[in-house]
């Protein structure tokens, strides 16, 4: 990711407002009633976040319900920890100079300094976790487990294929 796209996404978490009612009624209709209130857990940036990566899929012409889904509540699984702003830039500009040291601190006990990169580390894996409390489908909840995990290098499967879809809507988002 570029240095600017970065000042960009810093500067939407910053500046999030709420979602416009036509947004928050087009997503409910993506949506059962309790991912609902999962998709309502969200901090308003992180709301933006999703709205934004699954309405990148539905304007290339993605209509898969699941995809979509998984689309709105991928990132579910931050709302377990509260971070703010300055944690997520932490974790990016760590990232992008230690790598190898967020991947480590990803292992570590939430409750330590290492939180945000915890967060970052098992947010899929808590995602997919609250979509399945929230009777969210087995493809759904599969994407959002797997959405930050490598692709196979040729894939073949439906679900791969969209998977291979959803982390590039993420990734642009």
């Amino acid at each position: 990711m570029s240095l600017s796209y970065r000042v960009t996404q810093f500067w939407w978490n910053i500046t999030a407002e709420p979602l416009p009612i036509p947004l928050r009624q087009e997503i409910n209709n993506y949506l059962s009633s309790a991912e609902s209130e999962l998709f309502g857990q969200f901090q308003e940036s992180d709301q933006w976040h999703a709205y934004r990566v699954f309405n990148t899929l539905k304007e290339t012409g993605q209509s898969q319900p699941d995809l979509l889904t998984a689309a709105l509540l991928h990132d579910v699984g931050k709302t377990k920890v509260n971070l703010s702003v300055w944690d997520r830039t932490l974790i990016v500009a760590a990232d992008f100079f230690i790598s190898t040291k967020v991947k480590s601190w990803g292992q570590a006990d939430v409750r330590s300094w290492k939180r945000p990169f915890v967060v970052r580390s098992q947010h899929a894996r808590w995602g997919a976790v609250m979509a399945q409390s929230a009777g969210s489908s087995a493809l759904t909840i599969d994407l959002i487990r797997r959405h930050q995990d490598p692709l196979p290098e040729n894939p073949q499967s439906f679900a791969d294929r969209l998977l291979q879809l959803l982390q590039w809507a993420d990734d642009i988002n």
